[in-house]
């Protein structure tokens, strides 16, 4: 099959990197794959150049450009392509781009959650196909000396990046008094007290506390609403677990947008800056230990994991089921649960401290990702979606 991939801006250029190294799976098992840079100044010509070579699939990361229309409606329905993207954040945060009409129409998101969320909403008849699939591990063309040896000699203990949000926001606290407040403080009261609650079984669990069923038009209504309280509990479990590692004086070296106010308040934490992704691809070679705290996932697969495996580091992360499927925790990966985060910091310092522990679950977990977690095998999988949607 032909496949077009759109790439555009994203923050740190995880996303650039997904495309590109994705294209390099498709074209590994035999499929063609051209990637349009529409960050380019002529992007919008290279598309609808593409376009005219018609693609069996146009494929995009969190459903960018699936607005583009022609005189006869979405230009994927004129050339008969399938429209697929990747969506990476929980779909409360693209309600916009899920509710755009394409006829052939494959969405992917990174957590099966997010997927049950889509699929009992209203917006689950824009769609021909919804799946879960996480995102594959973005790796540098040599594979990592992982022995024991070489993993010792790692400088840099404890690693994270990503954004500091800071102090979770509440925005629905300035909506006027009524029912959609009353029901954004519940879910964010349930949520906050379990971080492995889906914002769906919440909303679900907050109505029946009222006596309501979640009814499609009910649904409907509350969508646009369901945003804040998730972004609300998504910044809350990660703000959380950073203080509680700053408390403990864990030498956490921090890299991202945002981490300013949590370096100058705990002398362990060191950031080197916003970075890159492409960068962060060589630091994780130098690093020991990976933490993962997981944004709104909690049946799903973040990047982090699996890019942090494959090169050669040991990942300590929040526990959910999806990593409880596909890692043997202690062998492949360490993790915690939220119940018990009071004594993560002892946890993770004493996976730490222990660099043998470490190197043998870092080769583990890399014997792991580099067997089922990379751009290939998510190349598999989209291809057989697309080719039963045609």
């Amino acid at each position: 099959m032909r496949f077009a991939l759109i790439k555009g801006q994203s923050q740190y250029g995880s996303l650039r990197l997904h495309v590109d190294q994705l294209a390099e799976g498709l074209v590994a098992i035999g499929h063609e794959a051209e990637v349009v840079d529409m960050a380019n100044a002529d992007g919008a010509r290279e598309l609808e150049v593409a376009l005219r070579k018609s693609p069996q699939c146009v494929f995009a990361f969190s459903g960018m450009g699936c607005e583009l229309t022609g005189a006869r409606g979405s230009v994927y329905d004129a050339i008969g392509a399938v429209y697929a993207s990747m969506h990476v954040d929980h779909p409360a945060h693209h309600l916009a781009r899920l509710q755009t009409p394409i006829r052939r129409n494959v969405a992917f998101f990174l957590d099966r959650s997010h997927v049950r969320f889509v699929a009992a909403s209203p917006l689950a008849q824009r769609f021909s196909s919804l799946a879960f699939l996480p995102p594959g591990a973005n790796e540098l063309a040599e594979p990592p000396d992982t022995s024991d040896e070489a993993f010792a000699r790692r400088e840099i203990p404890l690693m994270f990046t990503g954004t500091y949000r800071g102090p979770p926001a509440s925005y629905w606290r300035d909506w006027p008094d009524g029912a959609s407040k009353t029901i954004a403080e519940e879910l964010v009261s349930r949520m906050t007290a379990d971080a492995t609650l889906p914002l769906l079984e919440a909303l679900k669990s907050t109505l029946s506390g009222f006596g309501v069923e979640l009814s499609a038009e009910l649904f409907a209504q509350l969508l646009p609403q369901l945003r804040s309280p998730q972004f609300f509990a998504e910044a809350y479990h990660r703000d959380a677990a950073l203080h509680a590692i700053g408390r403990a004086c864990l030498p956490l070296h921090v890299w991202g947008n945002g981490w300013e106010p949590l370096a100058q308040r705990y002398p362990s934490f060191v950031y080197g800056g916003v970075g890159s992704f492409a960068e962060t691809l060589h630091t994780l070679r130098r690093a020991r230990v990976v933490l993962n705290i997981n944004n709104g996932f909690v049946a799903g697969g973040h990047e982090r994991v699996f890019t942090a495996m494959c090169a050669g580091a040991a990942v300590f992360s929040d526990a959910n089921r999806y990593y409880e499927e596909a890692f043997k925790d202690g062998r492949e990966i360490a993790t915690f649960t939220w119940p018990k985060l009071a004594a993560m910091p002892e946890q993770l310092g004493a996976l730490v401290d222990d660099v043998p522990r470490a190197g043998q679950i870092a080769r583990a977990g890399a014997k792991r990702a580099r067997a089922e977690h990379r751009w290939t095998d998510r190349a598999h999988r989209l291809a057989k979606a697309v080719k039963q949607a045609l």
